[in-house]
């Protein structure tokens, strides 16, 4: 495992420290340099050891789930939360484009479309609930079946 780690630092610092991220961020401050190497690298790591294959071997699910499950709860500031699912998308198509990972492209795209739900997981807010039936009104027919309207029946009880 020391080899995959070693290979995806090389592959994120490649990307980090060139002018392939100023690219999707062209006022890329050396913060956000920092916490994109760390989230990919972890989202990465993180995809392998789960799925337990190799890096060239990921599929859209193993990193899907890295990039939901991993990478959305750390403690990253608001903004840098809002580029990841761009900069991953950028990070993927750059891996292809340097002849390292074949559907580079079509990764980066599937993970920059997570970018809502991303965004809703990286919030920590829960989902609203919703009652997904309709809402029972007085002259309704009563559930319980007898037949009777609603506020004749078993509203009263």
């Amino acid at each position: 495992m020391s080899y995959q780690r070693e290979q995806t630092e090389n592959w994120v610092a490649d990307f980090c420290d060139t002018d392939a991220l100023s690219d999707v961020v062209p006022e890329a401050s050396s913060t956000l340099r920092a916490a994109s190497s760390y989230a990919l690298t972890e989202l990465l790591s993180s995809a392998s050891e789960r799925a337990g294959r190799e890096l060239s071997e990921l599929t859209q699910e193993d990193l899907a789930r890295a990039l939901l499950e991993s990478i959305a709860p750390l403690p990253l500031k608001p903004e840098v939360h809002a580029r990841i699912p761009a900069i991953c998308g950028a990070f993927f198509a750059h891996l292809e484009a340097e002849g390292r990972l074949g559907g580079g492209r079509a990764l980066g795209a599937y993970l920059k479309a997570l970018a809502p739900t991303y965004a809703e997981v990286a919030s920590g807010k829960p989902k609203p609930i919703t009652n997904p039936g309709t809402k029972l009104g007085r002259n309704d027919p009563c559930p319980c079946g007898s037949g009777k309207k609603y506020k004749k029946c078993c509203s009263n009880r």
